[in-house]
């Protein structure tokens, strides 16, 4: 697979996180996902000096940022991702089902590949498992929870 070519999609991606960021960040954690027919992103992002992170989804509703513009740099990062998957599919590559793209304000950078089978987890477990691994976060909703416990007893 042509290296270029994925550091530029990887450039792409991260520099549209960056611009949708309203405030000074120091680490940001990006979920990617792509499967047949369905593709989806967020991210989560550190302000500077704090260790509460800031979903981006919520953005809007925390900063004044245009909800529209918001919504256009989303579908950027989710087409962005859709050309990263194709790169792979094209270049006869298993086809990921998502990734984790971890990158910070000095330039470290890290993203992994996940190939799991994802159509027996629903999307919000998803989410939830995602989020206790690489934010720690403990879901506060019984559903979550659940989710959480489920998947916690399968690593035992």
């Amino acid at each position: 697979m042509n290296e270029e070519q994925l550091d530029r999609l990887y450039q792409l991606i991260a520099g549209v996180v960056v611009e949708t960021i309203p405030e000074e960040w120091s680490k940001v954690y990006l979920h990617g996902e792509v499967v047949e027919g369905s593709q989806t992103a967020y991210f989560y992002y550190y302000p500077e000096r704090s260790d509460k992170p800031i979903y981006s989804h919520e953005i809007t509703e925390l900063f004044t940022v245009n909800e529209l513009e918001y919504t256009e740099k989303w579908h950027q990062i989710v087409d962005f991702i859709q050309e990263l998957w194709r790169a792979f599919k094209d270049n006869g590559h298993e086809p990921w089902t998502n990734f984790t793209m971890v990158f910070d304000n000095i330039g470290n950078f890290n993203i992994d590949f996940n190939y799991d089978d994802l159509s027996k987890i629903d999307s919000l477990e998803r989410k939830t498992i995602w989020k206790y691994e690489h934010l720690g976060i403990i879901p506060k909703s019984n559903s979550g929870k659940r989710h959480l416990e489920k998947y916690l007893s399968t690593l035992e």
